[in-house]
């Protein structure tokens, strides 16, 4: 796995890179799919939701246009549709949210919210918000690809809060959990945002500049990403 995107140091501020190739995979992996209708049958009103707005001017045919399926679908089988989870933005705003594996926050709660409202709760946020509006903007021009990453371990892929993860005691027992964002415009107000979880051994993908990386961590940064323990565990052994 190429890790360029592991920065040192460290930072939350919206690095990206422009999209060369398919935004989401056109053959899903049906292992992959089982998972989310898994999630899906425990929380599915906690993951999928779609907006009244959405509902009125029926956005979610933008969906099945770009996707070139029936546009009969409704949310839950469009979900089952792809492998990666789905966000529609319209307007600035997250107005559908199909989200099986989040990352520590419910996703029908940011419904309607822009991302300043979505990116509020991670820390060290500032140039985040900062970047938030233009990046709305850019996000209906242009096709674009970014990275987020943590260790963790969680095994599986949904992070939803209250999932509670093995306590920290050894390296073998640590993973990587990589989101691959994409994102395409499909007209100048609206933009499809895809999300794709793999959660990895890290014994299979380590290198030292991923402790580099979380050795130059702010305090708040650990915190969020909750790295306390393992940046001491990994700080503590011989690698």
């Amino acid at each position: 796995m190429n890790l360029d995107f592991v920065k040192v140091p460290f930072t939350n501020n919206p690095s990206m890179t422009r999209l060369e190739g398919g935004a989401y995979n056109k053959n899903p992996n049906q292992e992959y799919l089982l998972t989310k209708k898994k999630e899906l049958d425990l929380k599915k009103e906690h993951l999928c939701g779609e907006s009244e707005l959405s509902t009125k001017l029926d956005l979610r045919k933008k969906i099945t246009e770009y996707l070139e399926i029936e546009d009969n679908k409704s949310l839950l089988d469009l979900t089952m549709s792809v492998e990666e989870d789905f966000a529609l933005m319209y307007e600035g705003k997250m107005e559908i949210v199909s989200v099986c594996f989040p990352s520590g926050w419910i996703p029908i709660k940011k419904l309607g919210e822009n991302l300043l409202g979505i990116h509020k709760p991670v820390a060290d946020n500032s140039q985040l918000l900062k970047s938030s509006e233009k990046l709305t903007e850019y996000m209906c021009k242009q096709s674009i690809k970014r990275w987020v990453w943590t260790l963790t371990t969680y095994s599986e892929l949904s992070n939803f809060p209250g999932y509670k993860k093995p306590k920290v005691d050894k390296f073998e027992n640590l993973f990587f959990r990589l989101e691959t964002q994409t994102s395409v415009p499909l007209d100048g107000k609206t933009s499809l945002f895809f999300i794709k979880v793999e959660v990895l051994p890290l014994t299979e993908i380590w290198t030292i500049k991923i402790l580099e990386s979380i050795n130059s961590m702010s305090e708040n940064i650990l915190n969020y990403k909750d790295l306390q323990q393992i940046k001491k565990l990994l700080n503590t052994i011989k690698l």
